[in-house]
């Protein structure tokens, strides 16, 4: 009796990796591992990477280099994939011009995609409900944020819920900061902004 042929199951087939190093080691990978998790996308690769402490802007760039060129060296990374640093700009900023400005020259020799938020990822939560254009320290805008998620911690899941349903509004209000950053011919990551971020969020949720 001959034996019956089992049927092979579809491999999977990832068509894209994004490699993504934040500063932070609460907010901002539990974002993007909750995107990760909701999309469960069978050709793109989210890699969300540790930032082992070190949060200065400089660091967080070498970490992603090393890391892209063991992908590279793995054969593991293709021309398709890209590399995203996400930080703050204020207190970096405050602190060392010099050491900020060699990141992000770093960073775009480099081909390392960069997504800035000025104060901090929080205004990225906020323009989810409201549009906010002016100068904002991080307590008050905490505050305002409040005002939409209560007792708002930084170690809150927020997607999907209730931010998915809110993804229009947010890259909207992001765009509009950065034409009044254009049109006032202000530093491009100055307060407030959310440089880089909307076009990571879109690659990720391939939106158009």
């Amino acid at each position: 009796m001959s034996r019956k042929l089992e049927r092979s199951q579809p491999s999977r087939k990832i068509t894209q990796k994004i490699l993504i190093a934040c500063e932070g080691s609460k907010t901002e990978p539990i974002y993007f591992n909750s995107i990760r998790n909701e999309l469960r996308s069978p050709t793109l690769e989210i890699i969300v990477l540790r930032n082992q402490g070190k949060t200065d802007p400089g660091n967080i760039i070498e970490i992603l280099i090393e890391k892209r060129q063991q992908m590279k060296d793995e054969k593991r990374w293709t021309t398709n994939d890209a590399a995203w640093a996400v930080f703050d700009g204020d207190e970096h900023i405050e602190k060392s011009r010099t050491s900020w400005e060699n990141a992000i020259n770093r960073a775009n020799s480099q081909k390392i995609n960069l997504a800035i938020t000025n104060p901090c990822f929080e205004l990225w939560y906020l323009i989810h409900f409201q549009d906010h254009l002016s100068q904002i320290s991080r307590d008050k805008l905490v505050k305002l944020l409040n005002k939409h998620i209560p007792d708002y911690d930084k170690s809150m899941c927020l997607y999907p819920k209730p931010l998915k349903t809110e993804m229009e509004k947010a890259i909207q209000n992001a765009e509009k900061i950065a034409k009044q950053i254009e049109r006032n011919e202000l530093y491009e990551y100055s307060n407030p902004c959310c440089s880089g971020l909307s076009k990571l969020i879109s690659s990720l949720l391939d939106l158009k």
